[in-house]
């Protein structure tokens, strides 16, 4: 919360007309302010440039593990312990390529403040971006995220706005929303300490509904049956439900005790 410096003066003994209340603030094409702005562009700034620079780091090791294979390749198999050096140098460039894949979202990320809603862009690709980067937080629930297929969908919808209504959706599912069922979601030790029974699974894909743009969420609950044959919600899936709803989301329950969601996209037109 931004600390208000404003000196109050007492207000003088003479009537006059009184003063005139402050303009607000300018808001951007988010609906943030424009100091809002201001943090979301330096914010942006400085991690668009760090995940470039780990691009590159990340290039050089993939190089030097490359080089290091040729180097195993042309002794033969008389160099000791080669197995376990192929086997070593393949690891490295698994993993490197796992963090450029993720330092590439990221960078996408790190650029979505620029995204200001008056461009069309694909959701598809928005959607590939947001399951890489949060999908190590549904994992750490024990809940599987992935992408499913769906038309191609393009939107115009300010970045931000776009990725932060996923993620309240998300949390949603993952049971990270507030007691009383609400779109808030707790942070730190609250969070912490109602951490929901693990499992499931949760599948994002574009969608268009009657025209409008959105995303379509299908949530699989920890410990529901493909064959269970339930015709009522769980306690733990109707908080589920009515924290989505919260949310903007139309709520529908499909077969096999699955959770089907359509969230619109925020202040967006296909």
């Amino acid at each position: 919360m931004a600390h208000d410096d404003t000196i109050h003066m007492a207000a003088p003994a003479a009537t006059s007309a009184p003063p005139a209340p402050p303009a607000p603030p300018a808001t951007g094409a988010t609906g943030a302010t424009g100091g809002d702005d201001a943090a979301h562009e330096c914010v942006g700034r400085l991690a668009a440039s760090a995940t470039h620079e780990l691009q590159n780091a990340l290039a050089v090791i993939r190089e030097s593990a490359g080089l290091m294979q040729d180097l195993v390749s042309l002794c033969g198999e008389g160099l000791p312990h080669r197995d376990r050096l192929c086997t070593m140098l393949s690891l490295i460039q698994e993993q490197v390529a796992r963090g450029g894949d993720l330092a590439w979202n990221l960078n996408r990320l790190a650029h979505a403040w620029e995204e200001d809603g008056e461009a069309a862009r694909d959701l598809g690709a928005v959607l590939e971006e947001f399951v890489a980067l949060a999908r190590r937080g549904c994992a750490m629930r024990g809940v599987e995220l992935s992408q499913g297929d769906g038309p191609a969908v393009r939107v115009n919808a300010p970045g931000l706005s776009l990725r932060a209504s996923l993620l309240r959706a998300v949390r949603c599912c993952l049971g990270e929303g507030l007691a009383d069922g609400t779109a808030g979601v707790m942070s730190g030790e609250s969070a912490q300490s109602a951490r929901p029974a693990t499992g499931g699974a949760l599948v994002l894909r574009a969608a268009l509904r009657d025209g409008v743009p959105g995303v379509e969420l299908d949530f699989t609950p920890p410990g529901a049956r493909a064959a269970s044959g339930a015709t009522e919600l769980s306690t733990a899936s109707a908080d589920i439900a009515r924290c989505m709803q919260a949310c903007g989301a139309e709520v529908r329950q499909a077969k096999a005790a699955q959770l089907h969601f359509f969230l619109p996209c925020p202040n967006c037109t296909a």
